[in-house]
């Protein structure tokens, strides 16, 4: 019997070495495949698969799909909501939001900048930069692009199929453990297989929402016409002009009192007491004159 028993400890000892000889060389074997660079194409190409029948390799792809527009309009925050109302009537959402305000005032208003981000499906990222483009006056610039992850994604999936094989078959001996020792080696190598298919599962979920969420970067800045209003901009260089009097005129008027307040105490302790030594000596000279004459 207890040659028996020890056969069996030998076993599954030899499966643990065994099993983790496996997980590294499941580790070792992650080869870095190279990500092709994120290059800019044009919009169709970066459009989803069109409605019509497609091998299987491509109704796999993974593209992860980008664009950045410039737009100016008359009322930038009156284009955002607009624009927001796009990216949700395709069944998108706005991730973040920023306006900026200049401390200038022109003719026209305040001068005011949005910008903002959407997601919005992948399948209706043509669309909604179609509609994007009208919710200004025109676009300034443009810039989208494609970055294809595809590989990546085919090497995620097999890691994650290999480590969850990998934890069946640890599953599988820790129920043959009989010792302590044996029992705590495989449940070492079994949260060691745990840990990285949580973080491969990551990665997945990761590029799942990149793929099936394009994104869209857009800033919206206001119209500035060449010439302002009505008599060639005369009333609006004319309020420049008193502005900047008032600024110059406070700025004088501040450096005087800076200036003031820095040099009494200079006349107060150099100034004054000189002030009163020359007086003295003064009269002093006059004293030794009257009585050389007397």
């Amino acid at each position: 019997m207890k040659h028996v028993k020890h056969a069996r400890i030998d076993v599954v000892i030899v499966r643990v070495v065994a099993l983790a000889a496996l997980v590294a060389l499941a580790a070792c074997s992650k080869v870095d495949r190279s990500r092709p660079e994120s290059k800019p194409s044009s919009v169709a190409a970066l459009a989803a698969p069109p409605a019509q029948p497609a091998t299987d390799a491509q109704s796999e792809r993974k593209i992860v799909r980008r664009a950045e527009l410039s737009i100016e309009a008359t009322d930038p925050p009156a284009a955002q909501r607009n624009a927001i109302d796009v990216a949700e009537k395709l069944g998108g959402f706005v991730v973040s939001s920023d306006v900026h305000r200049s401390g200038d005032v022109g003719a026209d208003g305040e001068y005011v900048t949005v910008s903002f981000v959407l997601r919005v499906p992948a399948a209706r990222f043509v669309a909604a930069l179609d509609e994007l483009r009208t919710v200004g006056t025109h676009v300034s610039q443009e810039k989208v692009t494609g970055q294809d992850v595809t590989e990546e994604y085919v090497d995620v999936e097999a890691r994650i199929r290999t480590q969850k094989a990998l934890e069946a078959q640890l599953l599988e001996i820790m129920k043959d453990a009989k010792t302590v020792k044996d029992a705590l080696e495989v449940q070492k190598q079994l949260a060691e297989v745990r840990g990285e298919i949580e973080r491969v599962e990551g990665r997945r979920k990761l590029l799942d929402n990149q793929t099936s969420l394009a994104t869209i970067t857009v800033t919206v800045g206001k119209n500035m016409p060449v010439v302002s209003s009505s008599s060639f901009g005369l009333g609006e260089s004319v309020k420049r002009a008193g502005g900047d009097f008032v600024k110059v005129t406070a700025g004088l008027v501040n450096g005087t009192i800076r200036a003031i307040g820095a040099l009494a105490p200079v006349a107060l302790f150099v100034l004054l007491p000189g002030f009163f030594l020359v007086r003295f000596g003064i009269r002093r000279a006059r004293r030794i004159r009257a009585r050389a004459h007397v």
